[in-house]
């Protein structure tokens, strides 16, 4: 099955709901102690037509994420830590919801769990401003978080990219990220290398193929360099995004439209070899995107599910456990 334009505007529009209002925290520094309630049973995992499709025998058939992660409303964009023993979540209580009860209903944004004795804990918001703010993408090496955020004082009004700094166990010292990462490189989602210094994001800019392609910048000082296309061998005319690099930075995870003729998006692994990434190869395949990896080689990734008149359900995290 050939990539439907339908599919890819629908996708755009989601990810452009997800920024599309502010929502309204409690002033303070910190992460909240805000916690939401176990689910009822979950209405869209009963009914999915097209769950993840592995192609890889390293990993076990993913699964959902259960409660506490798997809460009322709709999880998406996780990161876990390479310990996998952190996850941060963007949730919202229903992407469907107007933007008059976004900016009002004082959830939506970014979560935190902590794995205790292999249990998660009850996730709980983390707070990264003083004022009204919608923030997601979460990137973090355990001492700065890198966080996309629709603030005010913002260089673009779809949002731009943060950081804050960990201090005592407190997310706290957020600014904004500059005007070379927002405004002239256009920064949307970044992954970081081991050593903190290289920087590969999605983008759309001058000089790429199409759409969203990913890009390669190194620190130089205070500043960063002048963004790389990764080429051709990793981006094409469809979209690339939500790229993660492994901690030896031998391989680069991202998401594209499937190639393999499955529905939406799909998750892919390059690998460097002889100087350059290899060909990608589909990974997960079924309205999948998003995967972040801890050390011991578990994919997590967001979930999209849809009727069968293709209407948007929900999403939900799923983790796919290394053999």
């Amino acid at each position: 099955m050939q990539w439907k334009f339908s599919r890819l505007l629908r996708y755009l529009c989601l990810v452009l709901l997800l920024f599309s209002a502010a929502c309204s925290n409690d002033k303070g520094e910190g992460q909240a102690n805000q916690q939401l309630s176990s689910p009822s049973p979950d209405v869209a995992l009963q009914t999915d037509k097209n769950p993840p499709v592995l192609h890889a025998e390293h990993w076990e058939t993913p699964q959902p994420l259960p409660a506490p992660i798997d809460m009322e409303g709709d999880e998406l964009a996780p990161f876990i830590t390479l310990a996998g023993d952190e996850l941060y979540f963007f949730y919202n209580t229903d992407l469907s919801l107007s933007e008059a009860k976004r900016v009002l209903d004082g959830i939506s944004g970014i979560y935190y769990s902590r794995k205790v004795d292999r249990v998660w804990s009850e996730p709980e918001k983390v707070v990264l401003s003083e004022e009204n703010a919608l923030d997601s993408c979460v990137y973090t090496d355990g001492q700065t978080l890198w966080f996309c955020s629709k603030r005010d004082g913002n260089y673009k009004e779809e949002g731009d990219l943060y950081t804050a700094s960990r201090v005592d166990g407190i997310w706290q010292n957020w600014q904004n990220a500059g005007e070379q990462l927002n405004i002239d490189y256009d920064v949307s989602e970044v992954h970081l290398s081991a050593d903190q210094n290289t920087m590969i994001f999605s983008a759309f800019r001058y000089g790429g193929f199409a759409l969203t392609d990913l890009w390669q910048t190194r620190r130089v000082g205070e500043g960063w360099s002048e963004p790389a296309n990764l080429g051709d061998v990793i981006n094409s005319t469809e979209i690339e995004d939500y790229p993660f690099l492994s901690e030896d930075g031998l391989e680069l995870w991202f998401t594209s439209p499937s190639r393999l003729g499955y529905p939406g998006f799909a998750i892919f692994r390059s690998i460097w070899q002889d100087g350059a990434w290899g060909e990608p190869q589909e990974i997960i395949s079924n309205n999948v995107s998003e995967v972040s990896i801890d050390r011991a080689g578990n994919l997590y990734f967001a979930h999209f599910f849809f009727n069968e008149e293709e209407e948007l359900l929900g999403s939900k995290i799923y983790v796919a456990v290394k053999k």
